[in-house]
């Protein structure tokens, strides 16, 4: 059992030195060395860095981080104490932080006004509703199911995200869900498991939709959540595409778009963009299978945008 968990351990150490954030890699890599946090600090201290208990608790849970030249030297021993590669720890902390609430996205992310045109909308919905999921979460997997109906309009959405808390008391994530087509029925969402639907904002008139997804346990440090929930937009105008915008990196993306089989579009392609206003790259044409439906798979996905279009004739 314990050889289980330390390959466990292991497997999810090496995800977070690829994906981040800094927290989360040395949670990890503390759990895998089996340490102490006492006996880590006093290696620290024989190296002469003095850094309290409560301080690198506090970096482990990501209730703060290191920034003055000290606690950078630290950083960069706990490398060696820890057994990690040399810069692997220090990496994930980018350039220093301006102070005050929310100036900036930590390392590796990008601002909204980059994934979304309508970015002002987006923001004030989800400042509303309070939104730290770059900072207090990680997404480990997500996965799309885009349904779309007879008359070639988007039916529904479907996700299941494996997230992982960086810090503890972590209770909720927000979902944001736009369709081009405003002249249908009002969208909706739904819990399917492991959460449920708290407080929601809309822009009706630019298509929008954010909902808290509150878990189903208070997850600490480290601790995963597996939840799915669904957007419901009984359109009425033909859909030709369908993308995710990452703020942050995740590690595994699937893309699956299901046509009815009386709307098979001819033709269907996958793309990426690093940010709304750019040109598509990576662009290549996807199999549209028997059961008419198609797909992309992607993993350690950087921050930027990832989809798939399609032609009907």
């Amino acid at each position: 059992m314990e050889s289980v968990r330390a390959e466990t351990l292991r497997r999810d150490l090496a995800h977070a030195l690829r994906t981040g954030p800094f927290s989360a890699v040395l949670h990890l890599a503390i759990e895998a060395s089996g340490k102490r946090l006492e006996e880590i600090q006093e290696r620290l201290s024989l190296q002469g860095i003095s850094v309290s208990l409560t301080t690198l608790s506090y970096w482990r849970r990501g209730r703060s981080r290191p920034e003055r030249p000290d606690s950078l030297r630290a950083v960069r021993l706990l490398e060696e104490i820890l057994g990690l590669p040399a810069e692997s720890l220090i990496s994930q902390l980018g350039p220093r932080r301006p102070r005050g609430r929310w100036l900036a996205h930590p390392a590796g992310f990008l601002d909204i006004d980059r994934l979304f045109e309508d970015s002002t909308s987006v923001e004030k919905m989800l400042g509303e509703l309070d939104n730290r999921m770059h900072q207090e979460i990680t997404r480990l997997s997500l996965h799309d199911l885009y349904v779309l109906g007879p008359q070639r309009q988007e039916i529904s959405l479907t996700t299941r995200q494996v997230l992982r808390a960086n810090v503890d008391r972590v209770s909720r994530a927000v979902g944001v869900f736009r369709t081009d087509d405003t002249s249908g029925p009002r969208m909706k969402i739904n819990a399917v498991r492991n959460c449920r639907v708290g407080r929601l904002r809309s822009d009706v008139d630019g298509g929008l939709l954010a909902a808290e997804l509150i878990f189903d346990r208070v997850l600490s440090a480290g601790e995963t959540v597996v939840v799915e929930y669904e957007f419901l937009s009984p359109s009425v105008e033909p859909a030709n595409n369908y993308y995710r915008a990452f703020a942050g990196p995740v590690g595994e993306f699937v893309l699956q778009v299901q046509f009815d089989p009386t709307a098979v579009p001819a033709r269907c392609h996958r793309f990426e963009r690093r940010t709304v206003a750019a040109p598509d790259q990576g662009v290549k044409e996807v199999w549209i299978g028997n059961t008419h439906g198609a797909h992309l798979v992607a993993y350690d996905v950087p921050p930027g945008i990832m989809g798939m279009r399609w032609e009907w004739q």
